[in-house]
């Protein structure tokens, strides 16, 4: 007999995926560069150890990257002598119970460290992975993108790469019914679900010791 997990999905989440990757995109282009450098960005402090919101929208900030145009977040990193890793955790901007039924994009980050003089020592973008093990919490299934910090690092911008919208990052359902309201949508085992990504975040970053790395 299958055995059902019930969760209650708040009516908060039920809009979250209507905007589709096209649509932000396009928003996106007109928004104009809001500074004419990198030492222009407001940099928040970083502690280690410590996950802090990133929320990546129509209201934050644009810039004109090497890479293209992308909504951003900057910050100053911990001042730390052991090896560090940026971990960043993204959820899908969708609902979890009709994720089976339409694409809800994910944020897939771009990452540009910078030094001291606000110069880019490199950049490097990821599609997350699934979250597994001790890294599995809370009830939304949450993606991972790990990047190891470098030692002559102060600050890290968060931003997207728009040539890298639209691929996949692929998670697999576990079985169970979700409960929305008086209705139940049942969830097979082992189905996949893919979620595009796209310039907007719904994330949370963090930095920790490298020896916490998945």
């Amino acid at each position: 007999m299958t055995t059902f997990k019930w969760f209650i999905i708040g009516v908060g989440f039920l809009g979250g995926g209507c905007a589709t990757v096209a649509n932000t995109s396009a928003v996106l282009s007109t928004t104009p560069s809001c500074c004419k450098s990198l030492a222009d960005f407001k940099y928040e402090q970083l502690a280690l150890d410590k996950a802090v919101q990133l929320t990546l929208s129509d209201k934050s900030p644009a810039y004109e990257f090497a890479s293209g145009k992308s909504y951003f977040k900057a910050y100053s990193l911990p001042v730390e002598k052991k090896q560090t890793t940026l971990r960043v955790r993204s959820w899908a901007t969708g609902s979890v119970a009709f994720e089976t039924e339409k694409l809800s994009q994910l944020y897939c980050p771009e990452v540009t460290f910078l030094d001291k003089n606000h110069q880019v020592i490199f950049s490097n973008d990821l599609i997350p992975s699934p979250a597994k093990g001790a890294l599995a919490t809370g009830w939304r299934p949450s993606f991972i993108a790990d990047f190891e910090v470098p030692s002559a690092a102060t600050y890290v911008v968060l931003h997207s790469r728009p040539g890298g919208y639209g691929r996949l990052a692929t998670r697999y359902t576990g079985g169970g019914a979700y409960a929305v309201g008086s209705t139940y949508v049942v969830e097979r085992g082992g189905e996949p679900i893919y979620h595009p990504c796209g310039p907007t975040a719904d994330a949370e970053v963090s930095v920790v010791p490298k020896t916490n790395s998945q």
